[in-house]
Formats: structure tokens, sequence, C-alpha cells
């Protein structure tokens, strides 16, 4: 159900409205560090708001709030307590 609401934007309070959501495709953008780990990161969405205030082009602007989720594909030999193989 659509609320409304007021949410601060470029540094002063504007009204707007919380809209409901239905996650349709959540993907995962993928990294190869020069080290050898592979980095998999999505964001995911918490709340989508629209505002009383339009762009450039008469659209209306629209803010989210979202968490970064991160996943590691880390090679043994970084991992903390893997043998190197330096002879001591």
């Amino acid at each position: 159900m659509e609320q409304r609401t007021r949410i601060v934007f470029c540094g002063r309070e504007v009204e707007a409205t919380q809209l409901d959501y239905t996650t349709t495709k959540e993907e995962w953008n993928e990294y190869q560090a020069s080290d050898g780990t592979t980095l998999k990161v999505k964001i995911v969405l918490t709340n989508i708001f629209r505002l009383d205030e339009y762009d450039n082009d008469l659209n209306p602007i629209y803010v989210v709030k979202s968490s970064n989720v991160l996943s590691l594909s880390v090679p043994e030999h970084l991992k903390k307590g893997a043998i190197t193989g330096q002879i001591q």
C-alpha cells in the first residue's frame, strides 16, 4: 500500500510517496580481481520513494534505499593460515 511521507533529498525535506514493489529479477555482477579472487555483487532494494519533484524531462524523481550483497570465491593460498610453501 502506497504511503505518503517526507524524506531528505539534496539537503532538504520533501514530500514523497513510499511505493510497494515486487522483485522481478535480481542478478549478480561478477568481477575477477588480479589476485584470482572472484567477487559477486548484487544490489537489493529495501525502499522505493517517488518524490513530488521532477527532473529536466518532467519525469518524477525516484529515490531508492538498498543494500549491497557480496559473495567471494578466494584462492586457497590467500586465506588466513594457508600454507604458503615458504621454508622457515
